[in-house]
Parts: structure tokens; sequence; C-alpha cells
């Protein structure tokens, strides 16, 4: 026992660590413990001057604390923040660097470069600095700079992913529910795109574009007008925001009584958008007019394309044609409508011209609900000369043909069906109805 503790005390005189083996640092001299003693009192006098805003006295003080003593990444990083406060983001880009090479999982150094590369606009250097430190250190700071840096980058992908990170780790950040609305909205994620806009108005960020884009977000997921009820709003006018509603139309017969659509509706947003102060637009209104249209309301519809048309960018005007034209047969102008059409047709025939034969079809079957016969006729005939290799269509104008007592057109109709697809499921209805009406048909006079 007594020659143990011998040894023992011979290990700690050598200045061995016993159980690593490993020799500790040798005492530092007078002269060196004089030198980390100023270098610290610098240090102190200078991260006072940094709090106290004496900026440029804080470099002075800092940078005397650095080359006292080079080992300190803390001064380093104080005089970085004294460089960037004083508006030489360059040396500070110098000694921040400087710390990453020592240093590469120095966060906090690699978030002040990356800041200094945003104000730069130097999108990629936050991306190369920030990226690699992911791996030691996940925080809101880091994900929310790489989230903005990549959003002008246009890599939309990797932008959404951090700012959910961000959010996860910082969920009251307003601005990032916004942009992450943004992104969601541009990648046709509608959805996810309304909830992250109404998570930024809960949060207090609000602005006409915002509701304009939420507006945006809800028409496309078919919430027009939402849950429709009837409120009683007081000198309350159709068109008008209202606690919360929007007013459509009043009731008949009762007095400040409206029938009215809630906030979560996409024209509730738009309207909210124009009575806030949007730039007026002609998006605005064509989004506006659109909403009352797939709502079925069709009559408002028409008068509001009709009043924007001739603002409508060229970009726009196929889009708009087409819309305009679903207006107008809602309302019964039938011709309206194929001319409508025709416009949308000329300016964009790839998207459009497909539409034709329905359009056609759609407006005969109106006719022959009017028991217009002879209209019914004339178009399905334009829908058959504009898709000739279409059976149903022959089916439908024979049978058209044959009200109108026409046999011998309708059995050609007929005939054209059986060339068409020989193995038609109405084949020997068709085979014996041809065979009655050339029968019945009148024989043609002989000519000499």
């Amino acid at each position: 026992m007594r020659t143990h503790g011998i040894a023992m005390i011979m290990l700690l005189a050598i200045g061995l660590t016993v159980g690593t083996g490993v020799a500790d640092p040798p005492p530092r001299t007078a002269d060196q413990r004089a030198e980390t003693s100023e270098a610290e009192k610098l240090f102190q006098k200078g991260r006072d001057a940094l709090l106290t805003g004496q900026y440029d006295e804080a470099v002075k003080l800092l940078a005397k604390a650095v080359a006292a003593d080079e080992t300190q990444t803390s001064y380093r990083l104080h005089l970085a923040r004294a460089y960037c406060y004083a508006g030489k983001s360059g040396p500070a880009e110098t000694h921040l660097k400087a710390i990453l090479k020592i240093t590469p999982e120095h966060v906090e150094a690699g978030q002040l470069l990356a800041e200094i590369h945003a104000r730069q606009k130097n999108w990629k250097g936050v991306v190369e600095v920030l990226e690699p430190l992911l791996k030691y250190r996940h925080d809101y700071t880091t994900y929310h700079m790489l989230a903005e840096a990549t959003y002008n980058l246009d890599q939309h992908d990797k932008a959404r992913k951090h700012f959910e990170e961000a959010i996860k780790l910082n969920p009251q950040s307003a601005s990032d529910h916004y942009q992450l609305g943004n992104l969601y909205l541009a990648g046709k994620f509608y959805a996810l795109a309304a909830e992250a806009y109404q998570s930024a108005i809960r949060l207090g960020t609000d602005s006409p574009v915002l509701r304009y884009k939420l507006a945006s977000a809800l028409f496309n997921l078919r919430n027009y007008f939402g849950k429709i009820a009837v409120v009683t709003v007081k000198a309350g006018k159709a068109g008008e925001i209202s606690k919360g509603w929007y007013l459509i139309e009043p009731v008949p017969g009762r007095k400040d009584t409206f029938r009215a659509a809630p906030a979560n509706s996409a024209i509730y947003q738009i309207a909210k958008a124009v009575a806030d102060g949007i730039e007026d637009r002609p998006d605005i209104h064509f989004l506006m007019a659109s909403i009352y249209l797939n709502a079925r309301r069709h009559r408002q519809a028409y008068g509001m394309f009709e009043k924007i048309q001739a603002k409508i960018p060229k970009e726009d005007k196929a889009l708009f044609y087409y819309y305009y034209a679903q207006a107008a047969f809602g309302i019964g102008k039938y011709d309206r409508y194929l001319k409508l059409l025709a416009e949308a047709i000329n300016l964009d025939k790839a998207a459009y011209e497909p539409t034709l034969v329905e359009a056609y079809v759609k407006v005969a079957e109106q006719h022959n609900q009017l028991g217009e016969l002879d209209k019914y006729i004339h178009y399905l005939q334009l829908a058959v000369a504009a898709s000739p290799q279409t059976a149903s269509l022959h089916l439908k104008l024979g049978y058209a043909y044959e009200e109108a007592r026409k046999y011998d057109l309708a059995v050609v109709q007929w005939r054209m069906v059986l060339e068409l697809e020989p193995d038609h499921a109405d084949r020997m209805k068709l085979i014996n109805l041809i065979g009655k009406h050339e029968v019945s048909a009148p024989a043609k006079p002989k000519t000499d």
C-alpha cells in the first residue's frame, strides 16, 4: 500500500494524468500569463464598447485583443461583429472565415458570415456557409437563412423543406408561414398554401396581397362561397365585408338580412383584398368574376367579365374569353357563348379547340330542351362537321333527323355509325331502323 502511494505521488509530480497517459500542457510563463491578462482586459473593454454602440472604438480594442491572443475565437467573433456594425463587412468576413477554417463547427461564426452574404444578396454564399453546419446544430436561424437563400435561388423544393424545418423550431414566425404559403401556392399544394396563409394572418401578418393569394388557394380548392349563411347587418350592402362575412345578396322581403359567405371562402378573401386597398389590377377582378362563375352565379359573372374585357392583358385573354363564354352559356346567350369560345380558340388553338365539339353539343341540347328541333339539328350538324370520326355524334344526328321525319338523312347517319363502329352496341337496332326507313322513304323521281 505504501509503495503504491509513493508511485501515485511520483506520477503527479511529473505531470501525468492517471488513467489517460496524456501529459498536461506545460505551465505558462509569467510573460504569457501577463499577455493573456492584457488580452482579456482589452477584450472586456472592446466588448463594452460594442455593447454601447461605440463600434470604431470596439474595433480598435478588439483588434488589439486578437493580436495579443490569436487562439481565442471569441475575440475574433466579437471583432467581426464590431466590423459589421461599423459597416466594414470585408474585414469581418476575413475574421469569420479564419474562425471557420480553424473551427469548422463554429455555428455562430457561420451564421454571422451568412448574414453578411445575405445583405449582399450573395445567396449562393449563404448556402455554401450554412449547409455544412447542419451536421453540427439544427437551429431556427440556420434553417431560416437557408430557406430565404434557396428561395431566392429558385430552388423551391429545398426552400420549402427549410421553411418547414424552421417553422417546426419556431412556429410563431408569421413571415415564415407566409413564405411557405407562397411556395405551396407555386407548387399547386393549395390546401397547404391556404393553411400557411391563414397561420400567417393569425400570427399578425396581413396585407391585401396575402389576402389575394389566399383567395387564389381557396379558389383552386373550389371553396368559392363556402358555407353560405343568413346574417343580419344593419345598413349593409351586397358586395361588402361586414363582421367576418361577405354580403352576397339581400334576402327578399327581410330588412337588413343577407345571404353571406364566411371568411374561409375565396370570395371573402378577394373582397377583403379589395377593401384593404389592393392595387386595382385586371387579375383581381378576373378572379372575382371567376369565383362567381364557378359558384354558378352566371348573371353576376357575365356582367363582371363584360366590364373588364378591355383591360385583360394579352397573355390572359384566351382563358378570359373561355370563362366569359361559360358565363354567357349560363344565362342562355348561346350565340354569344360560341362567339366568345371562338375568340379563345383563335388565341390558343391547342388548349381550346378540343372544347368546340362539346360546345356545339351543349348548345344543341339546350335547343332540344326548348323544343327547337331545327336548331337542335343545326348545331348537331356543326358538331359532326367538327368531328366526323365520332360515331356517337352521327347517332344523335340520325335520331334527330328521324324525329324530323327526314328518314333518308337519318339512314345516312346510321350507316356512318356502322362504318365507324361495325360492332356498335346498337348494331342490330340500327340495321332494323335502316331497313324500315329505306322502305318507307319516298322514291326518288326517275330522270330521262
